[in-house]
């Protein structure tokens, strides 16, 4: 990375960058997949009051709730935006008897924060919110962004302008705060602050005084699509860690572990050299990861177009120099392997392919194959399953690939409304292997679909439209977005298996 002047780096952009299910009644279908909720109860209960969504069409056509509807499920899973919001409703804290509010954190400066979750059911898009209420009314610098999730823990980053109201015009500056949500069902939501990792920063003795607690400069640069978090053992362990490629032609592991406060360990970010294969056949100076996953005790850096390196983050290389991480990689399939990676600009999400765990363990990948020149067929939706780790053999999917024509042919009178546009940013559901969630981009009407598609039945099974941060809100049209979407990849989470009843479904 160059360094600008005045210490200020030039950062690359960022992506925009079945454990405890419990089994409750099915309920009617509701607006944007987001299940009503009883507007009083008692304080103790944890009600949660959500704004009016657009409908959401579940096929083959809408059903009618019943007079007396049966208390709402937990969702199998999530579809996570990346955009972490601030809500005006509750920018003065969070929701009353919120069960998804977290206990007070405080930032690297001392504000308090917490953090809550908006649940929709697939695939209408859930959201992470943060009430921060000491943030100073700043604008220009950047919002906060999720990262990645595990089980029942959610990584995000924020910037945190500075306490000295004269620095804040320095947002460069400003220091990169990192957060772990977390719940569980015998405890409310936990937010965690990461401490900063120093590690290959920047240092300017005589600069560094002129920023409390210090400069962003000063921190180890961490791409979002280079981090990811693995959650292990029973009382809120995790682990983070980035993988990245030194200028000495090998691979460097920065990871965190963080214990049980019981336990009194320290968090301390440490890094390590990693061994790479032998006969590791990836071009390194192309290499571009595009996502880390969760496998087993590894994490798994993912470039859509080469292949997968696997690593085990839970050795600890540094206390027994006879167990050192090494890399494991994984080639695509050859027929994955022959398409190159569409131009895009630097760091942007790739909107034809998606890797994905999930909740048996099984490994897909997603590709939504197009031609050049365009054909009759303009794109085929394409799937494989990694059937060994070891020996990276992968399987396709025969029975769930599907062309242009028989993708549009699922829309039926049912979903009429939606447009017939090439699908992008593939994710699919950690309960169903089959089923699969797209996002539609209707450009003529401004407008976002997501969709949820069994592959296997050949089915659409639901739609709803993405709605903006503004629009839930219930802001005047003529103020500014803080956030715009264009399009982007979503995060998929079990976190709503891991809360407290009371939380989801009263």
């Amino acid at each position: 990375m160059e360094e600008a002047e005045n210490g200020v780096r030039n950062r690359s952009t960022t992506h925009a960058s079945g454990n405890g299910v419990r089994k409750l009644p099915l309920s009617p279908t509701t607006e944007n997949g987001v299940r009503n909720r009883s507007p009083t109860r008692a304080p103790a209960n944890g009600v949660r009051k959500l704004s009016p969504s657009p409908t959401r069409s579940s096929a083959p056509e809408q059903r009618k709730p019943s007079a007396s509807p049966p208390p709402p499920r937990v969702p199998r899973w999530l579809i996570l935006g990346r955009i972490v919001h601030r809500s005006s409703r509750r920018r003065c804290g969070v929701v009353e008897d919120d069960a998804t509010a977290s206990a007070l954190a405080h930032d690297c400066v001392g504000r308090p924060v917490r953090a809550s979750l908006r649940i929709a059911d697939p695939p209408a898009v859930s959201r992470l919110y943060i009430h921060w209420t000491g943030r100073p009314p700043i604008e220009g610098f950047s919002e906060p962004t999720a990262i990645a999730a595990h089980r029942n823990s959610i990584l995000f980053h924020m910037a945190t302008p500075f306490e000295d109201p004269l620095m804040w015009s320095r947002a460069p500056f400003f220091p990169d705060d990192y957060f772990v949500y977390s719940c569980s069902s015998s405890s409310p939501p936990t937010l965690t602050l990461l401490p900063p990792c120093f590690h290959g920063g920047d240092t300017n003795p005589k600069l560094d005084n002129f920023f409390q607690p210090y400069r962003n400069q000063q921190q180890r640069i961490m791409l979002d699509q280079d981090v990811g978090i693995l959650s292990h053992g029973d009382e809120g362990e995790f682990t983070v860690a980035q993988l990245t490629f030194s200028e000495n032609d090998e691979f460097e592991l920065c990871v965190l572990h963080h214990a049980p406060p019981a336990s009194g360990i320290s968090k301390e970010w440490s890094v390590n050299k990693v061994q790479n294969p032998p006969d590791i056949k990836i071009n390194i100076y192309s290499w571009m990861t595009d996502v880390v996953v969760p496998i087993g005790r590894c994490l798994c850096w993912v470039d859509y177009y080469q292949g997968m390196l696997l690593v085990d983050v839970l050795i600890d290389s540094s206390s027994d120099p006879d167990h050192q991480q090494s890399l494991r990689y994984i080639p695509l399939p050859k027929k994955a392997l022959k398409s190159r990676r569409p131009y895009r600009d630097a760091g942007s999400p790739d909107p034809l392919r998606c890797v994905c765990v999930t909740d048996n363990d099984i490994i897909k990948l997603v590709c939504i194959l197009t031609e050049r020149p365009a054909s009759s067929c303009p794109f085929a939706i394409t799937t494989w399953t990694l059937d060994d780790k070891h020996d990276g053999k992968w399987t396709m999917d025969v029975d769930t690939t599907m062309g242009a024509e028989k993708f549009f042919s699922l829309f039926g009178a049912g979903h009429s409304f939606l447009p017939r546009v090439q699908p992008s940013f593939p994710l699919v559901s950690l309960g169903d292997p089959d089923v699969i969630c797209f996002l539609l981009k209707d450009k003529d009407r401004g407008l976002f679909w997501m969709i949820e598609v069994n592959m296997g039945n050949k089915k659409l099974q639901s739609s709803t439209l993405y709605i903006s941060e503004e629009e839930e809100e219930g802001y005047p049209p003529k103020r500014g977005r803080r956030n715009n979407f264009f399009g982007h990849y979503f995060i998929p989470s079990k976190f709503s298996s891991y809360l407290s009843e009371d939380a989801i479904t009263r």
